[in-house]
């Protein structure tokens, strides 16, 4: 809630800063409806978020605002809040085994995956195609919990990660249009951990500060062992977002 809170305030406070020249302000926020597939483990068993446990689509809500400026030396900066969440039901054939806890009949399960995402990134170009090169640290605080409706019990299991990131952003405009198509990566692989995640988008920005986006975006995330969970999980989807710049 902190961090919405913080986001919210910069993105309300974006018209002050306008009048400052060479200063470039943008905000928005989009639904994105994922899907999560892929397994998480936390002991001997792999567990299948949507054979195993239910999980299937949702909407989740996602929040930036950056600020881009004239000064090469220094680095142009976006912040993102991803607020991902989701729960499942299913009922268990074969049991499995999380954080200690034999799971088997009716389960109830849910995750919730908390990401905070500050991009710091140059523009070695910028006319009708504009790259953005950088770095994207990203902290991310997940819990995963998984009850049993049939005997009781319960197991829960948190895993807390900051992730340095490679970043590649590309938007090409359409002349006289106010049109655009670009694309996203941000990508880490190490000690048999890693996190990525992709997008592309088509948008279109008015003369009057508004615009709107839509586009598909993907996330991988990868855990070894981290705070005892393992994942290979996916989640992805369609989004739709509206967007101010100033």
């Amino acid at each position: 809630m902190k961090r919405l809170t913080l986001i919210a305030a910069l993105a309300a406070a974006a018209p002050a800063t306008q009048a400052a020249p060479l200063v470039d302000i943008y905000a928005g926020g989009y639904s994105w409806d994922t899907e999560t597939t892929g397994t998480i483990a936390s002991g001997s068993s792999d567990i299948d978020m949507e054979d195993d446990l239910g999980f299937d689509d949702t909407d989740q809500t996602v929040l930036f605002v950056g600020v881009e400026h004239a000064v090469p030396i220094l680095p142009n900066v976006r912040l993102r809040h991803m607020d991902l969440s989701d729960d499942g039901r299913n009922t268990l054939i074969d049991p499995v085994t999380f954080n200690g806890e034999t799971f088997t009949g009716d389960v109830a399960s849910e995750y919730d995956l908390d990401m905070l995402d500050g991009t710091f990134y140059w523009t070695p170009l910028d006319n009708v195609v504009k790259l953005d090169l950088g770095v994207t640290v990203r902290r991310m605080d997940a819990e995963v919990t998984i009850r049993s409706d049939s005997f009781g019990n319960a197991a829960t299991e948190k895993a807390d990660e900051t992730f340095p990131m490679g970043h590649l952003a590309v938007r090409a405009n359409l002349p006289l249009t106010g049109v655009y198509v670009g694309g996203e990566v941000n990508a880490i692989e190490y000690d048999g951990s890693g996190m990525r995640d992709y997008s592309a988008r088509v948008g279109w920005r008015s003369d009057f500060l508004l615009g709107v986006e839509a586009g598909y975006s993907r996330m991988e995330i990868e855990l070894d062992d981290v705070g005892g969970l393992d994942s290979d999980l996916e989640i992805g989807g369609p989004y739709i977002a509206a967007t101010l710049a100033f």
